[in-house]
């Protein structure tokens, strides 16, 4: 899935919001943005094993190398959601969620770390005779999904909003992602089921699973704190729920998407050409994507800081200070 892209032109985009921001190749004070890397050593001609998957929590971030280990790096998180299992091998997905993290086995199994919470059960999807034959994973605020080779969902964690309610006769699923405090699952016929919204003093209904009718053709989704996101085969977004950002309003002409991200209260799209697009809350400047930045195959972004994934196997990040 790698290969070498050549960027066309760099387009610039100014969204008047408040904290706002669309953003594609936009100078960034490199001072201060966390760059992560994979260096050939110079005492071996041999090269390090590259990184292949990213995945950013709320103040942390994980990626996976194509030997099937894992590296975290915590900023401004606790030591233990970076501290990676010593025995952690053949991991061939990653999920990063608010305080832990998630990783996929190559045997189906998941393993979880970070921290525990016993009424959220998160660490039952490491021990569960049920989370077996796993083909997807997805962490949420407190809450995570688990797609199994036969299109059925479990969820686990959290039961504020009803995240863990799946609904009766949910199969055909291929892709699944948690957000805050819903979820989003693709089916295998381009159609996307969501559930979770929620209402009251502490979490405001937006919307967020509210799927727009005649939303079909889709081939992407991802779930954000209090918003959606969904890709569609002509490489266009559809976005709802929380707009207080701007969040919700996809930037205009954005038409050659290959890939979403939908973090706390930004978003990124990855462009055909190898480009990013950012869009959303930019307090941090978590949406000035770097002027330099080309050759992109994969994005995530997170609470407060955004990642890109290059074709030579690194990683580099901005926002988080």
């Amino acid at each position: 899935m790698w290969r070498s892209l050549l960027i066309a032109s760099v387009l610039l985009f100014a969204l008047l919001l408040i904290s706002g921001c669309v953003s594609q190749s936009q100078p960034v004070n490199n001072t201060s943005t966390p760059s992560i890397t994979t260096v050939p050593s110079s005492t071996s001609a041999e090269k390090e094993p590259e990184f292949i998957a990213i995945s950013a929590g709320e103040t942390h971030y994980l990626a996976l190398r194509n030997d099937g280990t894992i590296a975290a790096w915590c900023p401004n998180a606790a030591k233990i959601v970076c501290t990676v299992p010593s025995n952690l091998t053949e991991a061939t997905a990653i999920s990063a969620g608010s305080q832990y993290n998630l990783a996929l086995k190559r045997d189906g199994t998941v393993v979880f770390w970070g921290i525990p919470d016993a009424h959220q059960q998160i660490p039952t999807l490491a021990n569960s005779t049920e989370i077996s034959n796993i083909t997807a994973i997805s962490a949420g605020v407190a809450h995570s999904l688990v797609l199994k080779n036969d299109g059925t969902v479990i969820a686990r964690g959290s039961t504020k909003c009803g995240v863990r309610d799946i609904p009766k006769n949910l199969t055909n699923v291929k892709a699944i992602s948690a957000g805050g405090f819903h979820n989003l699952v693709l089916k295998d016929d381009g159609t996307v089921v969501a559930w979770g919204n929620c209402s009251g003093n502490v979490y405001t209904e937006f919307g967020q699973a509210n799927v727009p009718g005649n939303l079909t053709d889709i081939i992407a989704v991802s779930a954000g704190l209090y918003h959606s996101l969904a890709l569609k085969r002509d490489g266009t977004v559809v976005a709802w729920g929380n707009n207080e950002d701007g969040q919700s309003n996809v930037p205009k002409n954005l038409t050659d998407v290959i890939a979403i991200s939908a973090g706390y209260r930004h978003n990124l799209a990855l462009e055909g050409d190898g480009t990013v697009v950012a869009w959303g809350n930019n307090e941090v400047g978590q949406c000035e994507v770097p002027m330099n930045l080309t050759e992109v195959v994969a994005i995530s972004a997170g609470k407060i800081q955004s990642l890109a994934l290059k074709n030579d196997g690194t990683v580099v990040a901005w926002g988080m200070k």
